[in-house]
């Protein structure tokens, strides 16, 4: 062989190394991106906690002063908090489904963890998306309906 062609192919060598390598990077941003992803999450999770804990403790200072009368405020009420009980049922139900997508996602497994997580997460993208989305519906509805139970 002459040295050109060894050099033809060094350069080959070399620019496939360049391009696995930076593949390999990309890869490993990517399972870094499973982490954030959870934290996204549990940051929207936190919120929701937080509207839910602020309408128990105005409902229990709204049941100890109104109490359930026979009068048309009391009947409003009564239907509002009946209304706020079925969303909380569908809620119940989306983050159920939302643990039980989770819970798939996050399945430990012994051989190639990291990589096989981020399959999953790829994978269940879209149906995370559409729990998220339903989550926020969700706690927006809360805080408007204690926004108007307050007033």
């Amino acid at each position: 062989m002459d040295p050109f062609s060894i050099s033809v192919g060094i350069v080959g060598l070399l620019g496939a190394c360049v391009k696995v390598g930076t593949e390999l990077k990309r890869f490993h941003d990517d399972i870094g991106a499973v982490g954030d992803a959870v934290g996204e999450m549990r940051n929207d999770l936190g919120a929701l906690v937080r509207v839910l804990d602020a309408m128990r403790v105005t409902f229990d200072g709204l049941t100890e002063t109104w109490g359930h009368t026979s009068n048309s405020r009391g009947q409003v009420v009564d239907a509002h908090w009946d209304n706020i009980r079925l969303s909380l049922h569908d809620g119940k139900r989306i983050l159920a489904g939302l643990q039980d997508e989770v819970a798939r996602v996050n399945k430990e497994v012994s051989i190639l963890g990291g990589p096989r997580k981020l399959v999953r997460l790829r994978s269940a993208e879209v149906r995370i998306a559409r729990f998220r989305h339903q989550v926020h519906d969700f706690r927006d509805t809360l805080q408007i309906s204690l926004q108007a139970l307050i007033l």
